[in-house]
């Protein structure tokens, strides 16, 4: 389903996670990922090395408005060509650099088993809400997918809300219901976990404790959210005074939330243990990078197994109630090898 303004629940979902991701800092991660390797001394790269990763964000950006025909057929290529030529750089010329590289393919690979099975745990699951859209529902909506996204993700919990979101809205839609709903669900609202927000989880990954931006940032988080929301209902508030008229059909719901694929929610608390089964979280935990040399640990292993089973027995009326494919992951999945090189 398309809203009037062109944007599909998957858009949504998509830019939440180019959005919530965009928030790294390279040079940071280089730092740490250095640190990590050993050695006394870090050594930066020429600025210049960040050329393809910024011009990979710009095209981001841009491709999909000013030239989305050439941005959809390339997308996959440009993001491997300036990927590889970063790597090539760290690999032949940094100090360390093979070491860097493949520590970043173990981020990687437990950046998009995280990302993939979330995407499809989520995708199984269908709400619908028997109520019509107005300041007051889109509001306690808003700041429910911004609790929802510290436990499924900022995708997931956009995958799980835009289709309502956008059905309760129907025939009052105006563009800032979709800037607040990116604003607040697919950004701000998972930045309180390493399961809601990405760069969060890469530093999950490197030794920070998983409960520490929650126990350091929650107020601030709530009061940013809840600021948001306000803003929200006032706007939504004094547009709805200036088309009342406006309505959309009946709400074919018969009870205030109806939910299919509740199954899902197993998946997604098996989902949720296996981020902690790692050996820098449990002591003794077998590392199959260190026993085996191979780029991925039992974790990930794990979540690929939920990714599967997900797929293979989510409710089908879910699945098409949400419109569900693997074009949005997959060109994820492409685009964050550019950007994690």
């Amino acid at each position: 389903m398309k809203d009037r303004f062109g944007l599909s629940g998957r858009g949504v979902a998509f830019a939440a996670l180019l959005v919530s991701f965009m928030t790294i800092d390279p040079v940071a991660a280089f730092c740490s990922t250095a640190a990590a390797g050993g050695g006394g001394h870090v050594s930066l790269p020429p600025v210049w090395v960040a050329a393809p990763f910024v011009l990979l964000l710009v095209m981001i950006a841009t491709g999909p408005l000013f030239y989305p025909r050439f941005w959809e057929n390339n997308y996959k290529l440009i993001s491997l060509a300036l990927g590889t030529a970063v790597a090539l750089w760290y690999g032949f010329r940094m100090a360390h650099g093979t070491h860097l590289l493949v520590h970043t393919l173990e981020e990687y690979i437990s950046f998009i088993s995280l990302i993939s099975a979330l995407f499809v745990v989520a995708g199984g699951i269908l709400i619908k809400i028997g109520r019509r859209g107005s300041p007051l529902v889109n509001g306690l909506l808003l700041f429910f997918g911004a609790i929802l996204a510290n436990v499924v993700g900022t995708t997931g919990a956009s995958m799980l809300l835009i289709r309502p979101y956008l059905r309760i809205n129907e025939g009052r839609l105006k563009a800032f219901h979709i800037v607040f709903f990116i604003f607040i669900v697919s950004n701000i609202g998972g930045g309180l976990t390493p399961i809601g927000d990405p760069p969060l989880f890469l530093g999950f990954l490197r030794g920070v404790p998983f409960f520490w931006v929650l126990g350091h940032l929650w107020l601030p988080w709530l009061l940013t959210v809840l600021a948001l929301c306000v803003i929200l209902m006032g706007l939504d508030f004094v547009s709805g005074k200036k088309d009342e008229a406006a309505a959309g059909e009946p709400l074919l719901v018969a009870k205030l939330i109806e939910l299919r694929g509740s199954r899902n929610f197993i998946y997604l608390a098996l989902l949720i243990l296996s981020v902690f089964l790692d050996p820098a979280v449990i002591h003794g935990f077998p590392s199959l990078q260190e026993l085996f040399g191979v780029p991925f640990g039992i974790r990930e292993l794990i979540m690929a197994g939920i990714t599967i089973a997900a797929y293979k027995t989510s409710d089908t009326e879910a699945l098409k109630g949400n419109e569900f494919n693997f074009e949005p992951i997959k060109e994820v999945g492409f685009l964050f090898i550019g950007i994690f090189a």
